[in-house]
């Protein structure tokens, strides 16, 4: 997916909240009642929201599971921001 994108520099990014339609290559599961764009006035910009169970609600990059993403970067680094109290699960492979 990101084989043929220019990973020279410090970072590259492979999700952003920005954009007119962000998560075009994401695969989301829950429907929209469960996974909400919103405007944070903390982070000064837009969020995603999943609200109920992490596992019936999730969203995975790329769309299509067979597919490797073809990142080069030596780390990978996740901005998350869980309420207290609140599920949270991230799987890697």
């Amino acid at each position: 997916m990101f084989k043929n994108e220019y990973q020279g520099g410090a970072v590259v990014d492979i999700f952003s909240a920005q954009g007119n339609d962000p998560v075009a290559n994401w695969k989301l599961y829950g429907g929209q009642t469960a996974i909400s764009k919103d405007f944070d006035k903390e982070v000064k910009g837009f969020v995603y929201i999943l609200e109920g169970s992490s596992q019936k609600n999730r969203m995975q990059i790329p769309k299509d599971s067979r597919m490797a993403l073809g990142l080069s970067q030596r780390f990978l680094v996740l901005q998350v921001y869980v309420p207290l109290g609140k599920e949270f699960s991230t799987e890697l492979m």
